[in-house]
C-alpha cells in the first residue's frame, strides 16, 4: 500500500468511526476518540505525502577507467574529472566543494575573491606566462630551484602550471611564502607525493580544468603528460592506477568519518594533514598553514586564553574542558579562531573546512579529540616537528 492510500484509507476510516459514534450513543465517546486521532492521523499522513518524495539509493558504482585513458577523453569529459578532483564532484565549483586534490583549502577560484594562503587562480593560464618573466623566476632564490637536479625550468605556461603542481617551492608568489621565509618556501605540498598524492592523470585532468573554464583551449593530455614527465622523475610518479581500477572523475559521494575508522585514516579522509602536522602520523609531517596539534599541550591554554574568553563571552564559544575545545573547533571553527592565523580579508570566518558537522560521526569525532588530547610537545618533538611559521613548535613548547 503506497503513502497516498493509507492516508486515504485513514481519513475514510474515521468517517465511518463518526457515522457508528453517531447510531451507537453508548460508546460514542470511545469512537469519537479513536475516530479523531485517525482524522490528525490521516491529515499528516496526507501532508507528508504531498511534500516532495526522496528516496536514498545505494550510489552507482563509480566509472571504471584504465591508467592512460585520459589521452583519448573528450576536453569537455576530462574538465569535468578534473572539477571533480578538485571540488568534490562535477558541479561542485559552483558550491565550493573540496576533493581529493583539496585545492580549496588555499586556492580561491572565483573574481573578487582574495585568499590569504594562496593566489587566486582564476585567469592563471594566461597568467603564467608573466610569472615565468618575472625577474624573480628567472633568477630564483628559492629553498628549490628546480624539480630535481636537471629537470630545468619552466619556459611554457603548461610548464609553469605543472612545475607550480611538482615543485611548488621552485617559485613563490610574492606574500604567499611560509611566515619568515621572506617568500623563499612555500607551505604548499607537492601534490604528486603524500598526502595528497594525485597521479598524472589526475593532474592532467586538473589543469585541463584550469584551461577549460577560462574558455581557453588546453594542451592536450599526451602534451601535459609529457610535461610532468620533464618535472617529476620516474621513481616519484605517482604509481598508474590498474586496469579496471576506480576513476576520480566519478566520486561515490562525501567522505564521512566514521567510528570504525583508525584515526590516520580520518586524518587523511578529511583532509586534516594538508594543512596541520600531527604526531604520530606519519603522512602529516609536512603542513604549514594550520596550526602544529599538540591539543595535549595546547588545548587547555587556549581555553584560558582572553581571546577564547572573549568568544565566550560574546556567546561564539562554548568548550569547558579540553575535549570540548577540540571537538568545538572541528564542528564549528568559526567558534574562536587562533589569533596567529586569523585571516587578513575575514577574521571571523576561519580558514578551515566550514561542514565538518556533516562529515563525522560522532564516535569519530571523539575518537579524534582523544586521540589529539594524548599528543604534546614530547611527542612532537620525537617526531621532529617544527610547526608553520605563523607558531612554531619553537614559540608553543617553550
Amino acid at each position: 500500500m503506497t503513502q497516498g492510500y493509507l492516508a486515504v484509507t485513514i481519513l475514510f476510516g474515521s468517517i465511518f468511526l463518526f457515522v457508528l459514534a453517531y447510531n451507537f450513543p453508548r460508546i460514542r465517546g470511545i469512537l469519537t476518540a479513536i475516530g479523531f486521532y485517525m482524522v490528525i492521523t490521516g491529515i499528516f499522513a496526507s501532508y507528508s505525502n504531498w511534500l516532495p518524495q526522496t528516496r536514498g539509493e545505494v550510489p552507482p558504482p563509480a566509472a571504471k577507467m584504465e591508467a592512460g585513458a585520459v589521452d583519448a577523453m573528450p576536453t569537455d569529459k576530462l574538465a569535468e574529472m578534473g572539477e571533480a578532483i578538485i571540488f568534490g564532484k562535477v558541479g561542485g565549483f559552483a558550491e565550493r566543494g573540496i576533493g581529493k586534490g583539496q585545492c580549496p583549502l588555499c586556492h580561491t577560484f572565483k573574481k573578487g575573491d582574495i585568499g590569504d594562503r594562496a593566489p587566486n587562480l582564476i585567469g592563471i593560464s594566461k597568467r603564467a606566462m608573466e610569472r615565468i618573466k618575472d625577474p624573480k623566476y628567472l633568477k630564483p632564490d628559492t629553498v628549490q630551484v628546480e624539480s630535481f637536479k636537471g629537470s630545468g625550468r619552466a619556459t611554457t605556461a603548461e610548464e609553469y602550471i605543472a612545475e607550480s603542481h611538482v615543485c611548488p617551492a621552485c617559485y613563490v608568489v610574492e606574500g604567499f611564502g611560509i611566515k619568515g621565509t621572506n617568500d623563499k618556501d612555500s607551505p604548499m605540498p607537492p601534490i604528486h607525493k603524500a598526502p595528497i598524492a594525485l597521479t598524472i592523470d589526475e593532474q592532467i585532468a586538473v589543469d585541463t580544468w584550469l584551461w577549460y573554464r577560462e574558455g581557453e583551449t588546453p594542451p592536450s593530455a599526451k602534451e601535459m603528460r609529457a610535461v610532468y614527465e620533464k618535472f617529476i622523475p620516474e621513481a616519484d610518479r605517482p604509481k598508474a592506477e590498474p586496469a579496471g581500477a576506480t576513476a576520480a572523475a566519478a566520486p561515490a559521494g562525501p567522505p564521512i568519518a566514521l567510528a570504525s575508522d583508525k584515526v590516520e585514516q580520518i586524518f587523511a579522509k578529511m583532509g586534516c594533514i594538508a594543512c596541520h602536522q600531527i604526531p604520530g602520523i606519519a603522512a602529516s609531517k609536512f603542513g604549514m598553514i594550520g596550526p602544529l596539534l599538540l591539543e595535549g599541550h595546547n588545548a587547555p591554554k587556549r581555553i584560558a586564553s582572553a581571546e577564547y574568553q572573549a568568544q565566550v563571552k560574546a556567546g561564539k564559544a562554548h568548550a569547558k574542558t579540553p575535549k570540548d575545545y577540540i571537538m568545538e573547533s572541528i564542528m564549528n571553527p568559526n567558534a574562536f579562531i587562533v589569533p596567529a592565523f586569523t585571516p587578513k580579508t575575514n577574521p571571523t570566518v576561519s580558514p578551515m573546512i566550514q561542514d565538518f558537522a556533516t562529515k563525522f560521526t560522532y564516535g569519530a569525532l571523539e575518537n579524534v579529540a582523544d586521540y589529539l588530547l594524548a599528543q604534546n610537545c614530547d611527542t612532537a618533538k620525537k617526531d621532529g616537528l617544527n610547526g608553520p611559521g605563523q607558531e612554531p613548535f619553537s614559540a608553543v613548547c617553550k
